[in-house]
């Protein structure tokens, strides 16, 4: 004779849940010619205002950009230069710059951003308008909190020492490139 048991069993679950929501990263530029602004892609770039158009070997022109975070950037990130491209001009091969990090928005962009021992983003020797570091060097940028923190790049561009006759009454145009990263 056989018995058959049969067992009951009681079940419960536990569930958890959460909500993931992806951060905000934004850069935008102004130069005093230009509004604040994202300035992308290179045909929207910001002019940078050299006041250049007498240009001769060796007479240094400056010029400042100024960038930031968007107001709806929500992570810190890092700049940049990264490229030059978008020359065209037959000065364009005589050209070469330094830039520099300035202390703040409100350091003038003159020969004095260049002197004692400044945060070289290019420098401190002359490389070509078509070139930029193989190395860049990184300047930190922070998110947006009541104000937003600004960073400023000063140029410093010139006609290389040497530079041919047959540069006179040339002219060019340069587009460079600083990318921005979130960390």
């Amino acid at each position: 004779m056989g018995t058959t048991v049969t067992l009951a069993a009681w079940t419960d679950g536990e569930y958890g849940t959460a909500s993931f929501t992806a951060s905000t990263f934004g850069t935008e530029s102004q130069t005093v010619s230009s509004s604040w602004a994202s300035h992308t892609p290179a045909g929207s770039a910001a002019t940078l205002a050299f006041n250049a158009t007498a240009m001769s070997p060796t007479v240094s022109y400056y010029a400042w950009i100024d960038i930031r975070t968007t107001s709806t950037t929500s992570v810190d990130g890092a700049v940049e230069l990264t490229g030059s491209s978008n020359n065209s001009g037959a000065l364009v091969p005589a050209l070469e710059y330094r830039a520099v990090r300035t202390p703040s928005t409100s350091t003038t962009c003159a020969a004095t951003a260049f002197a004692g021992s400044p945060t070289w983003i290019v420098g401190p020797s002359y490389l070509a308008v078509t070139s930029v570091p193989g190395s860049p060097v990184s300047s930190a940028i922070t998110a947006p909190s009541g104000t937003t923190p600004e960073l400023r790049f000063c140029f410093e561009v010139r006609i290389q020492s040497g530079a041919s006759n047959s540069y006179q009454g040339a002219s060019a145009i340069v587009t460079w490139q600083f990318t921005a990263t979130s960390t």
